[in-house]
């Protein structure tokens, strides 16, 4: 498993650290762990959303992030569809395990989209799809639990799917591939 966003040794251990307490999670609390990670996706996508609109970038970049924002949401929904199906008349467990991918508060949002430059956001953001698409994958590769991979696997698609379009709008916007 690649940490490479991970740059110091305590980022790196801490990220080994998460990815062991996740690997540990029973199908149930999986599900809730990435129900949630999705809706803050989701939270993330659509304040990069309203702050895109306030700066002279092309409207594809507003119109992709408001997708990955929707897709990101209807993923969450599927999955407590999924958990609802399969877990019904439970709610799903609360898991207090920190995100694997870096969580941006607003202020650090705004800071990048006012101050940054649109071809690091994108790298940024590829970056963060790819680790979640690597994580799912290396997860599904290691559990005996049937449903759970296929879960995981589910999920690695849908961030592979995030990677490409924000890849694919990179190149269209640069006409370069970016830097991985």
């Amino acid at each position: 498993m690649n940490a490479s966003r991970y740059k110091t040794e305590e980022e790196k251990a801490k990220f080994r650290e998460i990815l062991a307490a996740i690997s540990k999670l029973n199908h149930k609390e999986l599900l809730a762990y990435w129900m949630d990670q999705e809706v803050k996706e989701a939270e993330m996508y659509h304040k990069l959303h309203q702050l895109s609109r306030d700066v002279n970038w092309d409207e594809r970049v507003s119109k992709l992030f408001l997708q990955l924002y929707k897709e990101s949401l209807g993923h969450a929904e599927a999955l407590l569809k999924m958990f609802k199906e399969m877990f019904p008349n439970e709610s799903p467990p609360k898991v207090n395990l920190p995100a694997l991918e870096v969580e941006l508060s607003e202020e650090r949002l705004r800071d990048m989209v006012y101050h940054g430059d649109l071809k690091d956001i994108l790298e940024y953001l590829m970056g963060t799809e790819k680790l979640a698409h690597d994580v799912y994958q290396y997860l599904a590769e290691r559990t005996e639990d049937e449903n759970s991979k296929a879960t995981l696997i589910w999920l690695a698609n849908i961030e592979n799917g995030h990677y490409q379009k924000l890849r694919n709008l990179y190149v269209t916007l640069f006409g370069t591939e970016p830097e991985e």
